[in-house]
């Protein structure tokens, strides 16, 4: 970059009105350029803490992350665990097999499949009706 483009920069940044990106390109000069204009010196300095501090707190931020992951994990299985037990513990032996009779709620089993065979043959056909069937349509 040429010194006009960077002091254009340092103008912005100066001024509070630098995007992230251009803050990027001034800390990348700073940090490549060994040698800056004496009026620069600052800067650099400004920019090598900038740097620093931003690295020391990505740090941090990344060992604090890394300490909760276990605790969650932990967590969320004691939570799995608890609600677990909560769903076995509330279950309900409920029939399967039942009928209603009469408006009544019929759960012993050999009722149930009297009911069901009485309801089978109300419905099922003889093999006479089913050829009678077929005899009505036309072709």
């Amino acid at each position: 970059m040429r010194q006009e483009e960077i002091q254009r920069l340092l103008d912005r940044y100066l001024d509070g009105e630098t995007s992230s990106q251009e803050e990027l390109q001034l800390r990348q000069y700073f940090s490549e350029m060994q040698f800056v204009p004496q009026e620069w010196y600052a800067y650099k300095a400004l920019f090598a803490w900038e740097e620093r501090e931003s690295a020391t707190i990505r740090q941090k931020l990344a060992h604090r992350h890394s300490h909760r992951r276990p605790a969650i994990a932990a967590s969320l299985a004691a939570l799995l665990l608890v609600g677990a037990g909560i769903l076995l513990l509330n279950k309900q032996d409920t029939p399967t097999n039942y009928a209603v009779i009469d408006g009544h709620i019929t759960t012993d089993l050999s009722v149930v499949k009297q009911e069901a065979e009485q309801a089978l043959m109300m419905v099922t056909t003889t093999e006479e009706e089913t050829f009678d069937a077929l005899n009505t349509i036309q072709l």
